[in-house]
């Protein structure tokens, strides 16, 4: 569906802010730090390169079992700190600049996220605040001096990296406020679009409705606009086995105690009570109104938890003593989800944002394409031809 396509300048987006402040994690092996990328004037260092490629195959978007599928990484890689240099080396290019006040506040964000860094190393029985910061910086130095990194010189790079990014999104913003507001017209066809595209998939896929409910959960964008149905709401009680509870309960018996609370629940005992009392999921903290079942719903949950659950066959039926991976669940159905569309008044400003980032990132595309061409980009691949090697 168009509300979960995320693409890989997206993320690159994101990932370059994150480099800068990790720049010296993971790469210790390498004394020096040469630059393999320069895009006007702005250089990309091998810290930032290595580290972009590490996460990027941690996490498989690269594949480093073949030779040819590592270089395949690593041009993409390389294209995409390039595209993000771009910005930076064009504002520079143009003459943009920070004002006194939006320096200062790049810098006190540098000198914020070091700080976060020299933490770990704070002696907190040193009671003086600049003696204790003092040992720290101390620490930090002693502990990365085998990469030729000090926390001063870190610091001094990472305000230079966060003023860049600054200056590139100066340029950003400025070519962004051309964009025109989408009209109430664009908003309702678009709210029609997305309603039909969600009724027809949650139709042929109940199970995507909780996968785009998860996904809308964590990390916002637009709403599933209507539940198909036959979807309804559980909750359940967890106690965890050995294997999953903390060291404290590891020898307990579990299972009597799930007993008991299984008594308590065949008793009458109030569910949301025993639930507070009870409960060692976590997860049911962040979805009070229970969990989302489908009957045909397969490796969304625990298969044992899905299993009791899909045979609730009506609200206010309980399982028993169901054990599965993490411990014993007892189960209770809720009430249905229902298949009533969100109205448009609940999601204008979600579909709203959404046109707008989706014209955004067709400028951002156009513009980078076109900036790359005026600008003078050099690549040192054979700095980088090892990356991914035996990874």
């Amino acid at each position: 569906m168009r509300k979960n396509t995320r693409t890989l300048r997206l993320v690159a987006a994101a990932m370059t802010l994150i480099l800068v402040m990790t720049a010296f994690v993971g790469c210790s092996a390498v004394i020096t730090d040469p630059v393999v990328a320069k895009v006007g004037d702005v250089e990309i260092k091998y810290s930032t390169f290595y580290n972009a490629f590490s996460t990027y195959a941690q996490y498989g978007i690269i594949d480093t079992s073949t030779a040819i599928t590592a270089q395949e990484g690593r041009d993409m890689i390389m294209d995409m700190l390039v595209d993000s240099a771009v910005p930076v080396a064009q504002a520079k290019a143009n003459g943009i600049t920070l004002t006194a006040e939006e320096a200062e506040a790049v810098k006190a964000d540098a000198v914020a996220d070091m700080e976060g860094y020299l933490d770990t190393y704070m002696d907190d029985t040193i009671e003086d605040e600049a003696e204790r910061k003092a040992e720290a910086i101390k620490d930090f130095d002693a502990a990365y001096k085998a990469a030729g990194y000090t926390y001063e010189g870190l610091l001094a790079e990472m305000e230079k990296e966060y003023t860049d990014n600054a200056i590139g999104q100066k340029l950003l913003d400025e070519l962004y406020a051309t964009i025109a507001e989408p009209t109430d017209e664009e908003i309702q066809a678009r709210y029609d679009e997305e309603l039909a595209s969600d009724i027809e998939t949650y139709t042929a896929n109940p199970s995507q409705y909780h996968s785009d409910n998860t996904y809308y959960a964590y990390y916002g964008n637009l709403r599933p606009l209507q539940a198909p149905e036959g979807l309804y709401y559980v909750k359940h009680i967890l106690i965890k086995n050995a294997e999953t509870a903390g060291e404290e309960d590891a020898e307990r018996d579990y299972e009597a105690l799930a007993k008991e609370v299984m008594d308590k629940v065949n008793a009458g005992e109030d569910f949301e009570a025993l639930i507070k009392e009870y409960n060692e999921d976590p997860g049911m903290e962040s979805n009070p109104e229970g969990y989302i079942i489908g009957a045909d719903f397969t490796g969304i949950y625990d298969e044992p938890f899905q299993l009791a659950a899909a045979e609730l066959t009506k609200e206010g039926d309980v399982s028993g003593m169901v054990e599965g991976a993490n411990g014993i669940h007892i189960i209770k159905r809720y009430g249905e989800v229902s298949t009533e569309p969100v109205a448009l008044d609940e999601v204008k400003e979600e579909i709203k944002t959404m046109i707008l980032s989706e014209l955004q990132n067709e400028l951002y595309t156009a513009k980078i394409a076109e900036w790359r061409e005026g600008l003078d980009v050099v690549t040192y691949d054979k700095r980088v031809q090892y990356v991914g090697v035996n990874q």
